[in-house]
């Protein structure tokens, strides 16, 4: 499927629903619908919404704990993409991180630091991926 912004959903006027995220990602819905079990899981008062970013971004459902973004997901194709912000605090931790894989800890060097943090995307197409997620999304619960 060839997307022509950041989400494979761009219509500003057509929130996407489960079964169009199912019938974009096909065998790969597996990954985010376990990915989003297990953050309501084991964080508190999660909440997810769909958010239209604009034309060139498209929709993105993010996933919230007591206001706080813990992730940023992105249908595209086969695929998804997953946005996670982390403050310096976080990347210092990160970087010290013994499970996580380098190429994750390289992405976290090389984001430019802003405010509200360093924003890292990771496409996700094989599930052996969640585990580094997850150690992401503890490394932001405990920062």
């Amino acid at each position: 499927m060839k997307v022509s912004c950041l989400s494979a959903f761009g219509d500003k006027a057509v929130m996407p629903d489960d079964n169009a995220v199912s019938t974009v990602l096909g065998d790969t819905t597996k990954i985010w619908d376990e990915l989003r079990a297990y953050v309501a899981d084991n964080y508190p008062n999660v909440a997810g919404e769909w958010k239209h970013y604009g034309k060139a971004a498209g929709w993105s459902y993010k996933l919230l704990s007591k206001k706080r973004n813990l992730l940023f997901f992105v249908p595209r194709g086969s695929m998804f993409r997953l946005r996670v912000v982390l403050g310096e605090k976080g990347c210092a931790c990160v970087e010290t991180d013994n499970e996580l894989p380098e190429e994750i800890k390289q992405a976290f060097r090389d984001a430019v630091p802003y405010t509200e943090g360093r924003s890292v995307d990771i496409d996700i197409e094989r599930r052996e991926q969640i585990l580094a997620i997850k150690r992401l999304l503890k490394i932001k619960h405990e920062n």
